[in-house]
């Protein structure tokens, strides 16, 4: 059932029930069975128009985001020359590209990468040279095909990525409408924005409500890899070369790896807004300077949004302090509970309270803020420009025998949420991201 064909529905019934209840209403003789009926159908019909908004939300967005995706991928299709031929090995891309950048004609299936922002000195319809390109002609598309190994080689598996939801985005920039869930007026769910709901009497006067919407502005920011490798690695069709820069050691491992911190730790100038700099973020307090105790565990849990798909992400250096943690009243330690592993000859534990643990080298020591982190990253955005880029030049250290490449990676990320939520009681603040901070003074 497609949602046109769900809002008709629900419309219809929203009508009917109404009608219901008017027909009741403008009836002198109802009995006091029938008049009892008329708020429970007017309940249902609003239930309907709540369901009928949220139809209406969905739509707006992917107005939004389906023609990017639809440009997006018809732009990876451009990757294919005319007979629709792909390359066959990373290597044989990476060796096409640098030798069209030696001067030599370029492989037909070889995409050079034009931003879609005009500069604004140049004359109207002009594109700019440098701002938003790699070189003066943008640098090579890396094929769809090959994306995904890129981003896949990393020395530490994605943390954010692979759980996060991700938005293509055919243009530099995109705005994401979302509900304002920021208020805090106790007695009202916040879920819905400025949608209200309201217990009325019997031929009361309803209060108009309207949900309050919001946006998000995803920006592809620019990541720069950059490297130099002998023409040696070029000696077998770039077999070497392929293995080289594709690594979890090369240029693949580096995308990756400063990509899943920014998504983390990033500041959000110039650069994704990490999850432990975000405004969304719900911050614990610590029992003890220095330490990860239960009472912590216990307390970000309690300040987590209850979504049931949680994941823990712990600094590597409180892996000892977690594995060794005691529960209330000296209870057996994490590792040595009955209940659990069996002991320390069994595998390392991998879950929290039945969340996902994963340790990381990309948040702080512990100790300090961020230690620890409890989060559902499918409440983190990722605008993903699908426009990575490759090329060289043997011109910088032609004396020595050397080629220097150049990876541009263009990537923006941030919390869905711009604050935390506060729950209808007006006090308690829940959210899909909660850290660990400093001791209270």
């Amino acid at each position: 059932m497609t949602m046109q064909v769900r809002e008709v529905e629900l419309r219809d019934r929203a009508k009917a029930l109404f009608a219901e209840a008017r027909v009741i209403l403008e009836n002198k003789d109802a009995t006091p069975e029938q008049k009892d009926s008329v708020q429970p159908k007017l309940d249902e019909a609003k239930g309907y128009m709540a369901e009928i908004k949220q139809l209406q939300l969905i739509t707006e967005a992917a107005g939004i985001l389906e023609p990017a995706m639809a440009e997006a991928g018809a732009e990876a299709e451009h990757v294919n020359d005319e007979h629709g031929s792909k390359f066959q090995r990373w290597g044989e891309f990476l060796y096409s590209a640098w030798d069209a950048n030696r001067g030599n004609k370029a492989d037909p299936r070889l995409v050079r990468f034009e931003d879609d922002e005009p500069s604004k000195s140049a004359p109207k319809g002009q594109r700019k040279d440098m701002s938003g390109l790699t070189g003066a002609a943008g640098g090579f598309l890396i094929p769809t095909e090959f994306r995904a190994d890129l981003l896949s080689e990393v020395g530490e598996n994605s943390l954010i990525r692979g759980r996060a939801t991700i938005i293509p985005m055919a243009r530099r920039q995109v705005d994401i409408p979302v509900l304002d869930q920021t208020a805090t007026t106790a007695g009202i769910p916040h879920w819905f924005g400025g949608l209200r709901f309201y217990w009325t009497e019997e031929a009361g006067e309803k209060t108009a409500s309207d949900p309050v919407f919001k946006k998000i502005t995803l920006e592809a920011h620019k990541l720069i890899g950059f490297t130099r490798a002998s023409d040696e690695l070029l000696d077998d069709s770039a077999i070497s070369l392929e293995a080289f820069l594709a690594s979890p050691l090369g240029l693949a491992g580096g995308i990756g790896w400063m990509e899943d911190y920014a998504f983390l730790r990033g500041s959000g100038a110039g650069q994704p807004l990490g999850i432990l700099n975000a405004g969304a973020t719900e911050v614990v307090a610590r029992a003890a300077d220095g330490e990860i105790t239960f009472p912590d565990v216990v307390n970000m849990l309690e300040s987590f949004l209850p979504t049931g798909r949680g994941v823990w992400y712990a600094t590597q250096s409180a892996l000892a302090e977690l594995l060794q943690m005691t529960g209330p009243a000296g209870n057996p330690s994490y590792v040595w509970s009955p209940f659990g592993y069996g002991g320390a000859q069994g595998a390392m534990p991998s879950t929290l309270f039945g969340f996902p643990l994963i340790f990381t080298e990309k948040l702080p020591l512990i100790g300090t803020a961020g230690d620890l982190l409890l989060c559902d990253p499918r409440y983190y955005l990722i605008g993903d420009r699908q426009a990575t880029t490759v090329e060289s030049t043997k011109y910088e250290k032609w004396a020595y025998d050397q080629t220097s490449w150049r990876a541009v990676h263009r990537v923006d990320g941030q919390p869905w949420l711009s604050a935390p939520l506060t729950l209808q009681d007006g006090t308690t603040q829940v959210s899909p991201f909660v850290m660990l901070g400093d001791k209270s003074s």
